[in-house]
């Protein structure tokens, strides 16, 4: 006969209760914040060329027919929403292995930089090897197509510090022949993905003197601080806006707040009219929201609901 189960205690069952509520609950204070997960990888398109490209002369793949390297640098600007939404600067360094009716282009130095006030980022070329060339050579012109890759930078100054991607380029034409003023055409396609930000929002409320108590006008200070790896662009604060009755939002918002490099904080202060007579026991909810866009300008508005409790003293 099988034996009766054994009832838990009910005061076993509560504790166990307990404890489950409480994991749970660390499960919700442990899950990422909202907006933490990365954003897909952004495209790259960039056309570029110039009239002023430099060549200079050197020897060639140390066997095989590519005997000489024209070495071919310059710079062509690009304009704001090209590369990021600032106007920007890309720059080459292309040595091209060079012989018979072929080229190549090896990702050991070959070299394209796309640089703004937020730094650089920095594409290794690729297009076959000395053993097998991956573009036509004519004499006085290269032309063909290959492959890029981000080049790691740990910099800590350089918004496009850790990012990573890949893609394609195209050469329509480069002149090569050694002397300055020498044509070139550059096409990039590809996607990179960049360290993002993440927000975090704090507060401190005060009346800041007798006169804004006695006219119930309380300060709020939001401190927002950039806590994660990449660093946050074009920071706002667009609205604090308190949740029910009797708490008028003053202002002022939108506040602009700037860049926020990753670990930096700054503050905006919102002023609020507040509690009328009673000030025990006063609080509310403001919803904060902040816009924030990472290095290349991706990125959105996010909502960070704060509790003001409202300080019975009109001392700060």
């Amino acid at each position: 006969m099988r034996r009766p189960t054994a009832s838990i205690p009910r005061s076993a069952a509560r504790r166990a209760a307990v404890v489950l509520t409480a994991l749970l609950a660390g499960l919700v204070v442990m899950a990422p914040p909202a907006g933490a997960e990365s954003l897909a990888p952004h495209p790259l398109n960039v056309n570029a060329s110039s009239a002023n490209g430099v060549v200079t002369s050197g020897p060639g793949c140390s066997s095989g027919p590519l005997t000489d390297t024209r070495r071919l640098t310059g710079s062509s600007a690009l304009s704001a929403g090209v590369f990021s939404a600032l106007p920007s600067q890309l720059g080459i360094d292309l040595p091209f292995r060079v012989g018979g009716t072929q080229a190549v282009l090896e990702s050991t130095d070959a070299r394209v930089t796309l640089t703004n006030a937020r730094g650089t980022l920095t594409l290794a070329l690729q297009s076959g090897s000395c053993a097998a060339p991956g573009l036509s050579y004519s004499g006085t012109s290269v032309t063909g197509s290959g492959t890029w890759t981000v080049v790691p930078d740990a910099t800590t100054t350089n918004a496009y510090r850790g990012a990573t991607g890949s893609g394609t380029f195209a050469i329509p034409a480069a002149a090569v022949s050694v002397g300055t003023g020498k044509a070139w055409q550059l096409a990039l396609s590809g996607s990179i993905t960049v360290l993002q930000p993440q927000l975090a929002v704090t507060h401190r409320a005060y009346w800041g003197g007798p006169l804004n108590y006695l006219s119930r006008t309380l300060g709020v200070e939001y401190r927002i601080r950039n806590t994660g790896p990449g660093d946050a662009f074009g920071v706002v604060l667009t609205d604090a806006l308190p949740a029910g009755s009797g708490v008028t939002r003053i202002g002022p918002v939108p506040q602009a707040v700037g860049a926020l490099a990753a670990g930096a904080e700054k503050q905006v202060v919102v002023r609020y009219r507040v509690c009328g007579l009673l000030v025990l026991n006063c609080r509310f909810t403001a919803d904060v929201q902040v816009l924030r866009t990472d290095a290349l300008d991706d990125g959105g508005t996010e909502s960070f609901p704060r509790t003001v409790q409202v300080p019975l003293l009109p001392v700060p």
